[in-house]
């Protein structure tokens, strides 16, 4: 059963957000991941963005954002474009555009990604989808206008920046974005960082995944920290819903 609940507690002020508030809760770092540094060879770096599309497909995040996008789709009686910012291997492009070929629209999809190896795997990937674009972009500076694309959309990438690099990047995305968007990502915690270390032998077969994996759950944010990072960034309205699999996503609809 899939489960989603809206953040109503009032949330923490952007000084506070990484404290810790009990013992199931760490403290937040900032440490990089090995795909952040480039490392490891360029077999290594698709063993491991095939674990992340394996993660993504089963548990939850894909459809953490599909389950909010796909209604806001069917809405528009026109062609959709959409970004995904940090797209890695363009798992979710793959799925919206699998998704479409049964639906009477056909969205138009750019996977912006900084790392170069991401992008070729990316592309080798979705040689059958011409509808899918990519761009080599630093996300931080970001080569689109004002009301450029209709949606924008992330998964697991905002626990790659600092509080006021989120806040900074969520102003850009909302200047961007046309109709709204739909950034989905990790939910920092002492269960999910047990349970990822639980299913690593299913879900983790490269070992940057397994260093990547267990870093990223510590970087990642709470609900109540990321609607009150989008609220520091002066989104309106905002929404952030809680998923199965300690998934989030934050919604913003213009």
């Amino acid at each position: 059963m899939q489960i989603h609940k809206k953040i109503l507690v009032k949330p923490p002020t952007v000084s506070t957000i990484g404290n810790p508030a009990s013992w199931w809760l760490p403290a937040r770092i900032d440490q990089p991941e090995l795909l952040d540094l480039g490392q490891g060879s360029p077999g290594e770096i698709q063993t491991s963005l095939a674990d992340l599309g394996r993660i993504n497909r089963y548990l939850g995040g894909i459809e953490a954002v599909t389950r909010h996008l796909y209604p806001r789709i069917r809405t528009h009686t026109g062609n959709v474009s959409i970004a995904d910012i940090g797209t890695g291997a363009a798992d979710l492009p793959q799925n919206i555009a699998q998704w479409a070929k049964r639906q009477p629209h056909r969205p138009h999809l750019i996977g912006v990604d900084l790392s170069a190896h991401h992008l070729a795997v990316a592309r080798s990937h979705t040689q059958n989808f011409a509808q899918i674009n990519f761009v080599q972009a630093d996300a931080r500076e970001l080569p689109f206008q004002r009301n450029s694309v209709d949606y924008v959309i992330s998964s697991l990438f905002i626990h790659h920046l600092t509080p006021e690099q989120v806040v900074a990047l969520l102003r850009q995305l909302f200047t961007i974005a046309r109709c709204g968007l739909i950034i989905s990502d990790l939910v920092r915690g002492c269960l999910p960082l047990w349970a990822f270390k639980l299913g690593q032998p299913i879900f983790a077969h490269s070992p940057i995944t397994r260093y990547d994996g267990a870093v990223s759950i510590r970087r990642a944010y709470t609900p109540e920290e990321f609607l009150a990072l989008a609220q520091a960034a002066g989104l309106a309205p905002v929404r952030v819903y809680r998923h199965w699999a300690w998934r989030m996503t934050l919604v913003v609809d213009k």
